[in-house]
C-alpha cells in the first residue's frame, strides 16, 4: 500500500471524526511546514536549501547537478512557490534547490 493511500485514508478518518465532533474540516487540513536546516532531522541527511552550498568533500554522494527537484522522493505535483513535500521527512516542505544525502534519481 502506498503512503499515499495511507496518508488519504489518515485524513478521510480524521475528517469523519470531526464532522462527528462538529470541528470544521479545514482546521484539520493545514499545510505542511518547511523543513528548516537545523532541525535534527535535515541535519542528520544534511539538507541545504540550496544544493550550491554542499561540502562534496564532507557528501562523497553528491554530485553536481543533483538537487530536491529532480529527486524521486521529492513530490512535484504539489510544488509551489520553490518548495514541494518530500517523502524522506514526512512530508514537510524542502527547497526545490535543495539537497540531502537521501537524494535518489527520479
Amino acid at each position: 500500500m502506498s503512503i499515499n493511500t495511507l496518508q488519504r485514508r489518515a485524513f478521510l478518518k480524521a475528517c469523519g471524526a470531526a464532522a462527528l465532533a462538529g470541528i470544521p474540516v479545514t482546521v484539520l487540513a493545514q499545510a505542511p511546514a518547511k523543513l528548516a536546516e537545523d532541525e535534527p532531522i535535515a541535519k542528520s541527511l544534511a539538507y541545504l536549501e540550496d544544493a550550491s552550498k554542499v561540502d562534496a568533500e564532507a557528501n562523497p554522494r553528491f554530485k553536481s547537478g543533483n538537487n530536491c527537484g529532480n529527486c524521486a522522493l521529492y513530490v512535484t505535483a504539489d510544488e509551489a512557490d520553490g518548495f514541494a513535500p518530500c517523502r524522506a521527512v514526512g512530508g514537510k516542505l524542502v527547497a526545490k534547490a535543495g539537497w540531502c544525502k537521501v537524494w535518489a534519481p527520479a
